[in-house]
């Protein structure tokens, strides 16, 4: 199994970089790629990262599902590139995964995908989402095959939530108690 993470400039660190410990700790497959037309990224905390892939050379298909970071890369550049609603409309209607995290839930809200679902985000976007059920109170929301969290403060629990999305809770379970040493 592999899961396609999208970066930007700016997107916050802990949201990327804890969901993919959690996930890679579980032997899932995380490609991190670039929508930036380079592959040095810097992160919200000026971080340079150099990621091994652009968005053009991934195909969608060799994926089970896509994770947004937030950060202000969220809501600064994701909503200006087009690729960004093709990839999240790719995944919805194919019914994989959707993950997305803090600020970056408002890009899959405000395409319709929450209508008639529960969801969270970061308090302020809200108002950016087409109908649903926003659960402020909540810091990950999962709803069929769409997963939302909070803030950065949640990024392992989000990304527990993805891996027990394809694998259960037993084995979620185990996955927590070896990430706790026991």
């Amino acid at each position: 199994m592999k899961l396609l993470m999208l970066i930007v400039d700016n997107f916050e660190d802990t949201e990327a970089i804890g969901t993919l410990d959690v996930l890679k700790r579980g032997n899932i497959e995380v490609d991190l790629v670039s929508l930036m037309g380079r592959k040095n990224i810097i992160t919200k905390t000026g971080l340079n990262l150099n990621l091994e892939k652009l968005i053009t050379d991934v195909s969608l298909e060799d994926y089970s599902g896509v994770i947004i970071p937030g950060g202000p890369g969220s809501f600064k550049i994701m909503p200006n590139l087009d690729a960004v609603n093709e990839i999240i409309n790719y995944y919805a209607n194919s019914n994989k995964l959707v993950a997305s995290i803090c600020a970056a839930p408002h890009l899959v809200g405000k395409l319709g995908y929450f209508k008639n679902r529960n969801y969270t985000v970061h308090p302020g976007f809200e108002g950016n989402i087409i109908g649903g059920n926003y659960q402020r109170e909540l810091g990950v929301v999962v709803d069929g095959n769409f997963i939302t969290a909070k803030s950065m403060y949640y990024s392992l629990e989000f990304g527990f939530s993805i891996y027990e999305y394809f694998f259960g809770k037993e084995k979620t379970a185990n996955l927590r108690k070896s990430c706790m040493g026991e």
